[in-house]
């Protein structure tokens, strides 16, 4: 319900759970900056070189999907681009890494801090939070890689994974550099005027739960704990066998993928971390009709209606080609007025 006092403040003075109630209405993160390329004609690194063009696309974005936050263009494999990987790059979508150079204990020990003053990938990155937060005043989301994803970037899955069982204290030593890089950034996303700081962990659903506690919880609180930001998490898949030690990280929100049933996982998160998703962008965004998606998301708005620490999100990245009137009908129904929403019979 809304509240007076959070009338008087301005979002950078509210917790995440006051600034999704500070009004009687639903709320919306939509995570979803490269289908923009497409309204701003430019391709992804057009984008990622310039500042200017990123507060472009974020006020683009932010007229066509009027949403709750504003945010750049994702740029989920930074780090390893900057770390000297391979990488395959598209015109219209994410980039992805091709090949992976942090093989061995010697590459390793190779491996040497960015300079974020000097590095123009990282410059730009942190300058282009700077525009956008000081010339859209809403709350600026952005999502980075987790320390356990990066690694799995650098070292690739399989031998990572092998040297679990083989040679731990490689495993422990990339962890640690993958950990300090990002609390680094972090910190500069946080000063640059970053309010939600997400980060993604998708490579940890192959760990299981005595890993995950070991290699995950503790480097992830090694980050959120030194920033003062709204803090979120987010792990694709089936994460219910491990959800009780994601919630162990210090966080405000937890984002959750669209294959999981929020009716049943709303009553195993606290009153005080906010639900983040977790509509399909695949099976219903992109390949279903604006009502359909209307509907849906209407749906799932009225099966959150009793809690007060939900809000509405894709449960992953949207493909590249949604049609755009498909993500203003989930949008525009995510906002609705609960008043609006509580006089809607979906049975028929």
């Amino acid at each position: 319900m809304k509240d007076n006092e959070n009338d008087k403040k301005s979002f950078r003075e509210m917790t995440l759970l006051e600034y999704i109630n500070s009004e009687p209405r639903g709320f919306f993160l939509p995570d979803m900056a490269v289908n923009g390329l497409y309204l701003i004609h430019k391709n992804a690194y057009d984008v990622y070189n310039s500042p200017k063009l990123q507060l472009e696309l974020a006020k683009v974005m932010d007229s066509t999907f009027t949403a709750d936050f504003t945010y750049s263009l994702c740029d989920g494999i930074l780090f390893s681009e900057v770390l000297g990987q391979k990488i395959l790059k598209y015109d219209k979508d994410f980039p992805s890494v091709l090949e992976h150079n942090i093989l061995e204990m010697e590459d390793l020990e190779n491996l040497k801090m960015p300079d974020f003053e000097k590095n123009t990938r990282l410059r730009n990155n942190i300058e282009t939070h700077k525009l956008i937060s000081k010339n859209i005043d809403k709350p600026m989301y952005t999502s980075i890689q987790g320390p356990f994803t990066l690694a799995v970037q650098l070292a690739g899955a399989t031998n990572l994974l092998g040297k679990l069982i083989t040679d731990v204290e490689f495993v422990e030593k990339l962890l640690k550099f993958t950990t300090d890089l990002i609390r680094k950034f972090a910190l500069k996303l946080q000063e640059a005027g970053a309010q939600l700081i997400s980060i993604a962990e998708p490579a940890t659903v192959t760990l299981n739960r005595e890993r995950f506690q070991k290699y995950v919880v503790d480097n992830l609180n090694t980050i959120y704990d030194e920033i003062h930001v709204w803090k979120s998490l987010h792990i694709c898949g089936d994460t219910r066998d491990f959800l009780d030690l994601m919630l162990k990280c210090h966080i405000d929100a937890i984002s959750l993928d669209q294959i999981l049933d929020f009716n049943e996982i709303m009553p195993q998160i606290p009153e005080s971390i906010v639900l983040i998703g977790n509509l399909d962008p695949v099976e219903l965004l992109e390949n279903e009709s604006p009502e359909t998606i209307r509907r849906q998301t209407l749906k799932l708005l009225k099966d959150m209606r009793p809690y007060n620490n939900y809000l509405c999100d894709f449960g992953c990245d949207c493909t590249n080609d949604t049609p755009v009137e498909n993500l203003q009908s989930a949008i525009r129904a995510g906002r609705i007025s609960y008043e609006e929403l509580d006089k809607i019979s979906l049975d028929a």
